[in-house]
């Protein structure tokens, strides 16, 4: 995809703001509740252990099998290996 403008910082803003990372991270893989978190087997790596958290409260993501964190923006670059205006896109169209 290729992204020909450039996108504001309002609209990442909002387009951040709109997104439950609890419900983003649980399309790309299984997660269960894990105190105040949920804990899953990390989409980027694979496998069987919760290696990877989810803090619906702070709206970020941790794993830590590769050490990659970040909000819903960088969980969707990660996942899906695309660039920043393009993980914007996809997750607006959303």
């Amino acid at each position: 995809m290729k992204i020909g403008t450039m996108i504001s910082p309002a609209f990442v803003d909002n387009v951040t703001a709109k997104t439950d990372i609890a419900e983003l991270a649980a399309e790309f893989t299984e997660l269960i509740p894990k105190g105040n978190s949920l804990a899953g087997p990390c989409p980027l790596h694979g496998g069987t252990g919760a290696t990877f958290t989810v803090s619906p409260d702070k709206q970020v993501y941790k794993c830590f099998k590769g050490g990659s964190g970040g909000n819903a923006i960088k969980l969707v670059m990660n996942v899906q290996k695309c660039s920043f205006p393009e993980a914007v896109v996809f997750l607006a169209k959303r």
